[in-house]
């Protein structure tokens, strides 16, 4: 790994460079996650013998710094084609600003990516459709074709493999969290590849793609079948794959089916510790079924961890004190998240504080199983702290839970 900051274009493949942006700047990725590490805007130019196109863009934040990338290697109004995998803004954003410079450049998109970019900039640049998986373009020694993909993540999305190198440039899907190393773009360079792909690449998948878990199977399992097996993985956010392609190919599929471990995930909220209480004896009660629990407080960690360690869970133990005779907001919005993200296909217990009013638990599981959870047990509602009676039910029911959840997974 160099020092270098990523100011120049970073060679993947003979005659194909990385373009894109480390972004530092945006605080909340879709405006939702929290990113404090940063996230990569990869774009990337291939240059053939006759034409050239670039994959995808960035923010327009960064078009003026993207389009400087571009010149170190030819002059951007010599951009034959502009490839949109993906219409969403961090990968387009820059279009206008690039279509000024090269207005004679082709846009190759789907027909719905085309009505998007219509409505989202107000303009019609010269375009060919891809509807189909036969279209190629020649950019002379160097082939691409685009394949459908839709719903990765959003109905408009195609892929793109440069058939010559059998590059795979994928946008969105594949992608990670947390900028690049200084001067690198290689998952060769990143110290520690095993922990990134597990945090940084796993956050990523739980917070933007958990939801679309089926169409990754989906697409992966058409790649398959187009005997379709890339040397490279060039993603739209994070490191660019060589020897982990494959990989990281599979890691998505078995985070899509889910793979469950033995695990069990408690999220709760807590007002004045109440409902915290009960926490210490939950995580008793799953160490005892010998399940490991994973505990957060809804009140200060951030929902995409949560999510992402619900992935492989096959339960939870779901807690919230009563608020204006009302689930506690914090929860409720990690309930939202789980029906958003397709994650309710789990056993799930119930616990949770009063002082007032105890309606919470009950509206709590009400939801849960509306949405396609299954209860296990009766909720435990206390009035006040916990007492040790209450301790023993709330331990006995996260046992009950956890047993019960193993034991049809097979786990």
């Amino acid at each position: 790994m160099t020092n270098t900051p990523n100011t120049e274009p970073l060679k993947i493949a003979p005659d194909v460079h990385w373009v894109g942006i480390n972004d530092e700047q945006i605080e909340l990725f879709e405006g939702l996650w929290e990113i404090p590490e940063g996230v990569s805007l990869n774009s990337y130019l291939i240059l053939g013998s006759e034409k050239t196109a670039l994959i995808d863009s960035v923010l327009n934040l960064y078009a003026e710094e993207h389009l400087e990338k571009i010149k170190h290697l030819i002059n951007p109004s010599n951009v034959d084609y502009i490839i949109l995998n993906h219409m969403e803004p961090d990968h387009t954003g820059a279009l206008p600003r690039i279509l000024e410079t090269a207005p004679n450049a082709q846009v190759v998109l789907t027909p719905m990516a085309l009505n998007l970019l219509k409505h989202y900039y107000h303009t019609e640049p010269k375009t060919i459709l891809t509807k189909s998986d036969n279209l190629t373009i020649n950019l002379g020694g160097k082939t691409l074709r685009f394949i459908q993909t839709p719903w990765l993540h959003w109905p408009e999305t195609m892929t793109t493999h440069l058939i010559e190198n059998n590059i795979l440039f994928t946008c969105d899907t594949f992608g990670s969290f947390k900028r690049l190393p200084n001067g690198s773009i290689m998952e060769t360079d990143i110290k520690n590849i095993n922990e990134y792909m597990h945090n940084a690449s796993k956050k990523y998948f739980a917070g933007v793609f958990s939801g679309q878990r089926e169409w990754i199977l989906k697409a992966t399992k058409k790649l398959q079948d187009m005997k379709i097996e890339p040397k490279i993985l060039a993603p739209s956010h994070g490191p660019v794959y060589t020897v982990n392609a494959k990989r990281i190919m599979n890691t998505w599929t078995s985070w899509s089916r889910p793979d469950y471990t033995r695990k069990v995930v408690i999220a709760s909220g807590s007002m004045y510790g109440m409902t915290a209480k009960l926490v210490k004896a939950i995580t008793e009660g799953i160490e005892e079924a010998k399940g490991q629990a994973v505990a957060f407080d809804l009140s200060h960690q951030v929902p995409v961890d949560v999510l992402t360690e619900v992935l492989d869970a096959p339960a939870l133990m779901i807690g919230s004190p009563t608020y204006e005779h009302e689930i506690f907001p914090k929860v409720k919005q990690f309930i939202n998240l789980l029906e958003l993200k397709k994650l309710s296909d789990r056993h799930v217990g119930v616990f949770g504080s009063y002082s007032w009013s105890g309606e919470a638990t009950r509206k709590l599981a009400e939801q849960l199983v509306t949405i396609g959870f299954r209860l296990v047990g009766k909720p435990i509602t206390v009035l006040g702290s916990p007492t040790q009676e209450d301790l023993e039910k709330a331990k006995a029911l996260a046992k009950k839970v956890t047993e019960t959840a193993f034991s049809e997974r097979g786990l």
